[in-house]
């Protein structure tokens, strides 16, 4: 099954960074999404948080980064690039 894959990167206000964190994974897990990785930094302005997510299509993680946009405490989330790996280089070698 192909699955479409987005990275995000967003800060959490300092109030409260555990209880937004699991506001952000219950979103995740109610839109059925796979989180592929999370990294969380602590700073003196709140937590950075780096997610990778994948989805069956695209208008999952579209409809998941409106409603991270929504929740208290999450600052502007950015989508980092991905990385494409072209596997025929890779095989050449």
């Amino acid at each position: 099954m192909d699955t479409t894959q987005r990275s995000y990167r967003f800060c959490i206000e300092p109030d409260a960074p555990i209880a937004t964190l699991e506001a952000v994974l219950q979103v995740v897990r109610r839109l059925d999404i796979e989180l592929r990785s999370l990294r969380t930094t602590a700073t003196p302005y709140g937590m950075e948080v780096q997610v990778r997510l994948a989805a069956p299509e695209e208008d999952i993680l579209t409809l998941c980064r409106m409603r991270l946009h929504n929740l208290i405490g999450i600052l502007p989330i950015r989508e980092m690039p991905t990385l494409v790996v072209d596997n025929r280089l890779r095989q050449a070698t």
